[in-house]
């Protein structure tokens, strides 16, 4: 996957910008998280025998001015899903290393943690999470983010905005080099949170121009 160079990634906000045209796509295959990824032992029992994370695939783009990373997304679903007052909302996200290689799979290690950029309908807003492992996660270091989302003809698409900046939990992206990206998706109305996801198998390669 490639973030293209452009010269204002707020240009590319928009999840309808008539930039993205021009972007070379990537689509990722996505499967279900394993049980064995649930954070505790009743999500694993309670939902043993339930189908989840059966979202397909995800297509990714991204650009960057130097500062600031866009990343747009699409996945289908068949209807949007804001959780309403006692549900679960649809969400996604996207996860870099913030250092070493920890396998996607595992969510980070204590020397190794994963930072995840994580959307959810129900306030259409971005927060940044960091993780040292599977159940770990807690709030991570701001770096800036902001969404915009849309739902159309059966598609979700979400564009998110973070700096290249990142800090001691927040992964640094530099122009010129290659980071790893993966991605995730939940389907509110199946009941998915939390471990409950569609998730890229490894992380693929993102090529950041100079």
């Amino acid at each position: 996957m490639r973030s293209i160079r452009v010269s204002a990634a707020a240009d590319y906000a928009a999840t309808t910008a008539t930039g993205w045209q021009a972007v070379p796509s990537e689509t990722v295959e996505l499967v279900p998280a394993p049980m064995e990824m649930q954070p505790n032992g009743f999500i694993q029992a309670q939902y043993s025998n339930h189908e989840y994370g059966k979202t397909p695939y995800v297509e990714a783009q991204s650009v960057h001015d130097g500062t600031t990373l866009a990343v747009r997304l699409r996945w289908p679903a068949e209807k949007p899903f804001n959780g309403g007052r006692e549900g679960f909302p649809d969400g996604a996200a996207i996860a870099f290393p913030v250092r070493g290689e920890p396998a996607l799979w595992t969510m980070g290690t204590d020397d190794e943690p994963v930072q995840f950029i994580q959307w959810r309908a129900l306030k259409n807003e971005v927060r940044s999470v960091v993780a040292w492992g599977i159940g770990s996660s807690v709030p991570g270091t701001s770096v800036s983010g902001s969404v915009t989302a849309g739902w159309s003809q059966g598609y979700w698409t979400i564009v998110m905005l973070r700096t290249l900046a990142g800090g001691a939990e927040a992964a640094t992206l530099v122009s010129g080099q290659t980071a790893q990206i993966g991605f995730a998706v939940w389907n509110g109305s199946n009941e998915e949170r939390a471990g409950l996801k569609a998730v890229s198998v490894d992380w693929t390669p993102l090529e950041i121009d100079a």
